[in-house]
């Protein structure tokens, strides 16, 4: 009886320690971060030489050999960039590659490449050397790669410090020449302030703030500098871009604003100018398309635009998300109507008209100013 006992206290513990070998192992399965340096980085050559030019689409292209993850599992990595001398221990900028950071390459814009090379205190106007690797990892497992290279890089002529706010002002302006009621400009994505405006017969500029001394800007082309005023022949609706990172400026005339009915693919109804990036119509029909087994009611934003060489345009603005499968009620949040820039496919990034709205009339409310994120508003009678 007793070795009984014995035997299967014995046991108990033999099962024990077998499973919790196979859990260690199992865990140390799971664990496993071990990974291959990047022996080789492919591209750009050492010493390359880049001229940068951030207001077009150019790239510059990055490659390098693949790590290895020791459980065949895949590694992620992120090129670095760092000052001339500097070890990488605090990079001044860092960048996931291709696919999130699962592909052994990198397509990286003039303009990204512009913004880095002034972070590393490469002046405008001027040439400077910059250095990168890349960081390969799995879970908490970095190794950066082998080896390092430079490239030099020629910046254009930017603004190194860009406003915290920008107005637009003068006697063509909606505000006038009284500074404090200089229209605000809305600061977006790496330093490009917007506006959506109507200007008339006269001289405008911007200004840094509505009150005092300001700092003082204007367009000459395609380019921004300080000081200096512009002249506006006519009146007419733009889209002004600053972008003070770059030294670019870009003046897009609205000539026609609508809502565009998808099914339609049409616009099915005009948006007046009312001031102030604001755009209205009342009593716009609303017809859904009766494609049989079912209708459709999607719409967004269609604007006609000029450029400065009179060439005719279109641009589209509507939701954040590429599809809303249900139509807005009383508990849809804010950010439904949030109004983006988008492309011109038919059907995407489109809005829903409330439901119940077929065969009534809506009365737009379009707003794109610095008050607040752009939206827009329906009511439906």
């Amino acid at each position: 009886m007793t070795r009984t006992l014995k035997f299967r206290i014995y046991t108990i513990f033999a099962v024990l320690a077998a499973l919790g070998a196979f859990s260690s192992c199992e865990k140390e399965k799971e664990l496993n971060s071990n990974i291959s340096t990047v022996k080789e980085l492919y591209y750009p050559e050492v010493g390359r030489y880049f001229k940068l030019q951030p207001a077009t689409n150019a790239v510059v292209n990055f490659e390098w050999s693949a790590a290895r993850a020791e459980d065949g599992s895949l590694v992620m990595y992120e090129v670095a960039f760092d000052t001339i001398g500097g070890d990488f221990k605090r990079p001044v900028y860092t960048v996931a590659s291709n696919g999130n950071g699962v592909q052994n390459s990198l397509s990286l814009s003039h303009k990204v490449l512009n913004s880095i090379a002034s972070k590393a205190g490469i002046q405008p106007a001027t040439s400077g050397s910059l250095q990168w690797t890349v960081i390969a990892s799995k879970g908490l497992n970095e190794k950066r790669a082998d080896s390092t290279r430079t490239i030099v890089i020629e910046r254009p002529s930017g603004f190194t410090e860009i406003p915290a706010n920008v107005f637009i002002t003068g006697d063509a302006t909606e505000g006038g020449t009284d500074l404090s009621k200089a229209t605000a400009m809305k600061l977006g994505a790496d330093g490009i302030f917007e506006i959506f405006t109507r200007l008339k017969a006269g001289a405008f500029h911007f200004a840094d703030r509505n009150s005092g001394t300001p700092v003082t800007y204007s367009v000459q082309g395609t380019r921004l500098q300080e000081g200096g005023e512009n002249q506006q022949a006519a009146e007419k609706l733009y889209r002004i871009r600053l972008d003070f990172a770059n030294a670019a400026a870009e003046m897009i005339e609205i000539t026609d604003a609508g809502v565009f009915a998808s099914a339609y693919n049409k616009v099915i109804g005009k948006l007046s100018y009312t001031g102030n990036g604001t755009w209205t119509a009342q009593n716009v029909p609303i017809a859904y398309y009766d494609f049989g087994s079912w209708k459709d009611d999607r719409f967004k934003f269609q604007f006609t635009t000029a450029d400065a060489g009179g060439t005719a345009g279109t641009m589209y603005y509507g939701s954040v998300n590429q599809s809303n499968s249900t139509p807005p009620d009383a508990n849809t949040p804010e950010a439904y109507y949030r109004i983006v820039p988008v492309d011109n496919s038919q059907w995407d990034y489109t809005y829903k008209y409330p439901g119940g709205s077929d065969g009534k009339a809506g009365d737009f409310t379009l707003k794109l100013n610095a008050q607040g994120e752009y939206s827009y508003q329906l009511t439906v009678h």
